[in-house]
């Protein structure tokens, strides 16, 4: 009958959030940054998951310990590298992948299939660096393994087999084979016992029932490790009252680590044995990392995350494609409405360039950013479980360590644009400059929470394309008088009210607007009653516009897009995207 209830204890206590500290656990699969070099990703470990205690200084020492043990010194200016994107072998991101966790010095480490995807030839060389480390450093690793080569299968000290999901045996790793042959499971000659073994594993029910059997008697005898262990400990106790009475109602527990879980090299047969006895001690000490539940502070933790998203920004927004494209795009937008003369004859061309502005500033950051957080979504998700750093943190350094990148090339454009066109003048160029930049940060904020919600890039994608639709047909170019029934939705369109702020920048306070050039033909009634002056006025021009409110009231609401979608992007991560769900 299968498990159906049952307990995690270490030394038989439960783990305590203390303990778990002292524990690392390195996933299966290298989840990196591929264009961070392997200096910058240990560099930011190191400053976030070491404790402020240490200098900058110490936590570089520290770093340098651990890339000198795990061989990681001639690759740590090579890019870390993923699909498509040359870098690290194999070896060395599973080797990367572990000075990440061991950083904080844990007692125990949890390896997952270290040897996934390595070949024999590295999965021995990695399985020996860690051995020469837990001995050298007096840790205990514990790994999961399938069809390991027979000279790696004997590189490990005990083994623990399962078979559908009970104990099958466990004990010395050289013992195994005996084993097998005393409950009239021998081994075939020749055969690589490991793939013998788990070829049992596998086998028809009677064999794996068989074996099942044989190891849960295997758990009342005296040579059980766990019994080894209690007799070891006893004779090292300088008291009884150093062990509790034994609880003879509870059968043997399934897993236990003796005092000397590692064996050590031949030339140091006096080595330093592990022992997660250590872990009572951290568990009882009040002075380990002060009780806090994160072992740097906001401001450290803020400044580093800020450091590594900048880093990661700047290739992708400065990309010289990306620069090449809005060059060309200024180009062409400058040649369709060079110098337009401010008249009623070019109010509809002026109107267009305007509106081109808006919509160009306010979709591409959207569908930029939508990207954004899918291709960190592994990373975070991975450093969130294991307790690297806050979200709030994490949060507040995405959002503006990439404004400078991300306002660069609206700087460039509107900076040329502005003036080729012939709008307003230099106070209203600051102003219409300052409204891009704060409407391509609410299409940016837009982006972001869209990417948030759906992992799925094609969902994603047809979602920005129906709001962008929705959006234009709404910015107030296309239709001026929507249905009534419909007339509501413009106030969802973040474009209609960057665009009606920008036409109040540009006809509030500039030069006005000549009349039509042929007679009785204008859209303005002083004009065709003989307007002296051949001029309409500001208030005319932006009533004509439907521009009625002050610039303010159309700038906060941009300022609230942002800081609205902004909040639901984080509640997203908070509630939604919980690591491990």
């Amino acid at each position: 009958m299968p498990i159906q209830s049952g307990e995690i204890t270490l030394n038989d206590k439960p783990i305590s959030k203390r303990m778990r500290r002292r524990i690392c656990y390195v996933l299966q699969q290298d989840i990196f940054f591929p264009s961070l070099t392997l200096r910058d990703t240990l560099h930011f470990a190191a400053h976030i998951r070491l404790p402020e205690k240490y200098s900058k200084k110490q936590k570089e020492e520290i770093l340098r310990g651990i890339v000198a043990d795990l061989e990681l010194e001639k690759c740590l200016d090579t890019p870390v590298g993923g699909m498509g994107m040359p870098g690290l072998s194999g070896g060395e991101k599973k080797r990367a992948n572990i000075a990440c966790e061991i950083l904080t010095d844990p007692l125990l480490i949890l390896l997952d299939e270290p040897t996934t995807g390595l070949d024999s030839s590295m999965a021995y060389n990695l399985v020996q660096i860690m051995q020469k480390y837990a001995v050298q450093h007096n840790k205990i690793i514990v790994s999961t393994i399938h069809q390991p080569s027979t000279k790696l299968f004997y590189q490990f000290d005990q083994l623990l087999l399962l078979c559908d999901g009970q104990m099958a045996y466990y004990g010395q790793t050289d013992k195994v084979i005996n084993y097998f042959e005393s409950i009239n499971v021998p081994v075939s000659p020749g055969f690589n016992p490991a793939d013998f073994i788990l070829e049992k594993m596998r086998a028809e029910d009677e064999v794996k029932n068989h074996i099942i059997e044989a190891a849960t008697e295997m758990r009342d005898y005296d040579d059980w490790p766990i019994k080894r262990s209690m007799f070891d400990n006893w004779n090292e106790a300088e008291s009884p009252s150093m062990l509790k009475p034994l609880q003879t109602k509870k059968s043997n527990p399934i897993f236990s680590f003796s005092k000397s879980a590692t064996k050590t090299f031949e030339d140091e047969s006096d080595g330093i044995h592990a022992s997660l006895m250590d872990l009572d001690v951290v568990d009882s000490s009040e002075t380990y990392d002060g009780g806090q539940k994160w072992p740097t502070g906001f401001l450290m933790q803020y400044k580093h995350l800020t450091i590594r998203a900048f880093k990661l920004s700047r290739p992708q927004i400065l990309d010289v494609t990306k620069l090449v494209q809005n060059v060309v795009i200024c180009a062409i937008f400058s040649l369709i409405w060079f110098q337009l003369p401010r008249s009623e004859d070019t109010l509809r061309d002026r109107m267009g360039a305007i509106f081109f502005i808006a919509a160009h500033w306010g979709f591409t950051p959207l569908f930029e950013s939508v990207a954004a957080f899918p291709m960190e979504r592994g990373v975070i998700a991975k450093e969130r479980l294991a307790g690297w750093y806050r979200l709030s943190a994490y949060y507040l350094a995405k959002m503006t360590s990439e404004l400078p990148l991300i306002l660069f090339q609206p700087l460039l454009f509107v900076g040329v644009a502005y003036w080729v066109i012939g709008l307003s003048g230099t106070a209203a160029y600051f102003a219409t400059l300052g409204t891009v930049f704060i409407h391509t940060i609410a299409g940016q904020s837009i982006g972001l929470f869209i990417g948030l919600l759906h992992k799925e890039m094609r969902s994603v994608i047809t979602i920005c394309i129906c709001i962008q639709m929705a959006i234009m047909l709404l910015g107030g170019l296309f239709t001026r008088n929507i249905p009534f029934w419909l007339d509501w939705m413009k106030y969802l369109s973040f474009l209609w009210y960057a665009f009606h702020g920008l036409l109040y920048l540009e006809f509030k306070d500039g030069p006005p607007l000549q009349c039509a050039s042929i007679l009785n033909s204008s859209a303005f009634l002083a004009c065709n009653e003989g307007n002296q002056t051949l001029e309409v006025s500001s208030d005319l021009v932006l009533d004509y516009l439907q521009v009625r409110w002050e610039y303010w009231q159309y700038l906060l609401p941009l300022i609230s897009f942002i800081i609205v979608f902004r909040f639901l992007g984080y509640a997203v991560l908070r509630f939604y995207e919980k690591p491990g769900k």
